[in-house]
């Protein structure tokens, strides 16, 4: 069997991100009581000619290092009717031949959980944790060159209220996602978004959207004054459309006017957008496109009131060759304007290629084989012109999956 499961493709892209989506067949499972349980391991070797993204305008030899990885982990899942629920248990030990006071090991929990109340009542709930490694950062080099190691706690909440065949139906969600890092080594900073969505249906298998939305980006641990805080909320309205007009193509498309406040600055405002579409032009063929543009946070210099102002474009497209390879391409643009004080500080732009192909050596077995090529420009507007750092890096690597 070489086709793609139809539209289980139904846009799994997230409004700011996509990847290839690749059906594969039942890893199979171990049953233990009502629970299927499904250990998997993984093995990777490669190589990363910059692994620390150091400017390549200053340095003739960017420190470089074969990579090695080891990973295990568990799925535990439960299902009953439409209600299902999974807990997941992982671990992944990298080691870098040429630097191993960077090695690191990070580990993860996960649960997710869907309920069907009834047919207009409808429960999500997603939950993790992980302590997990900076790779390729030193921001402590003269002291502590090893990775910063930090603690994060993600939650997820979406109720729907009304079938999902009615003229309306309607979307509460929330989610929360704080980062906190190991003494000094980083800035701790938390995430926090909730709104509402009414879709209405004048189409068959079309819903006109209107999403409102407000999210606060931070760093907890930051000292700033009232002209001086990187603290800032953004609220969004957005209006556009849900699809999924033929066994082909699904997808979202939504225009926003986005809002920004800030502690001791005035009020600014700018439109952007939010766009996730699937389409299948053949069983064994997947194109995928996403798309946003929206403010964020400028992680570069935390300890600023700095801010960024982003496009990002991601197309994919993965195609099943056979019935055990497939073979994925997929490239991300980003330009991201670095602002503080009504002032563009910093233009910004992020080349990202990825190429990828697996061979299903057997049913819960498979080898994989990709290459990112990441590229950065930046020019400074305003300011130190030494604050710009470009940079460029190739990362090979092979992996072994394994489903016991």
């Amino acid at each position: 069997m070489n086709k793609i499961s139809k539209l289980s493709l139904a846009v799994a892209l997230a409004g700011y991100g996509v990847a290839a989506v690749a059906a594969v067949e039942d890893a199979g499972h171990v049953q233990w009581g009502a629970l299927e349980v499904t250990p998997a391991a993984k093995l990777q070797v490669g190589y990363d000619d910059n692994l620390y993204k150091e400017d390549d305008t200053e340095t003739e030899s960017p420190d470089s290092s074969t990579v090695y990885a080891l990973g295990a982990s568990s799925e535990f899942k439960a299902q009953r009717g439409l209600n299902e629920y999974a807990l997941t248990l992982g671990a992944l030990s990298k080691k870098f031949s040429q630097d191993s006071k960077h090695n690191f090991t990070d580990v993860n929990a996960a649960f997710a959980g869907h309920q069907e109340v009834n047919s207009r009542n409808r429960l999500d709930l997603d939950l993790g944790y992980a302590i997990g490694h900076d790779e390729n950062s030193r921001v402590k080099e003269a002291t502590d060159p090893s990775a910063p190691e930090y603690k994060k706690t993600t939650a997820g909440l979406k109720y729907g209220f009304g079938s999902t065949e009615a003229k309306m139906r309607f979307d509460l969600f929330g989610s929360y996602d704080k980062q906190d890092y190991k003494g000094t080594e980083g800035s701790d900073r938390r995430i926090k978004e909730y709104g509402a969505a009414a879709f209405y249906r004048f189409m068959p298998k079309t819903d006109l959207v209107f999403e409102v939305k407000d999210r606060q980006l931070g760093y907890t641990n930051v000292t700033a004054g009232a002209d001086n805080n990187p603290d800032y909320d953004v609220l969004s309205y957005l209006l556009g459309l849900n699809w999924e007009a033929t066994a082909k193509t699904t997808g979202f498309a939504k225009l926003a006017r986005r809002e920004r406040t800030a502690s001791g600055i005035d009020k600014e405002s700018f439109n952007g957008w939010e766009v996730g579409v699937s389409y299948m032009p053949v069983d064994r063929s997947v194109f995928q496109l996403s798309a946003n543009r929206d403010y964020g946070l400028e992680s570069d210099n935390p300890t600023s009131a700095a801010f960024t102002k982003s496009t990002a474009t991601t197309l994919s497209w993965m195609y099943k060759a056979t019935s055990k390879i497939t073979t994925s391409v997929a490239y991300t643009l980003t330009n991201e304007d670095v602002e503080e004080a009504g002032q563009v500080q910093k233009e910004r732009t992020l080349k990202d290629l990825t190429l990828s192909a697996d061979w299903k050596v057997k049913r819960n077995a498979t080898v994989s084989l990709s290459y990112t090529n990441s590229k950065r420009d930046e020019k400074a507007k305003a300011g130190d012109p030494d604050d710009a750092t470009d940079f460029k890096r190739n990362v090979y690597m092979l992996t072994a999956e394994l489903a016991i």
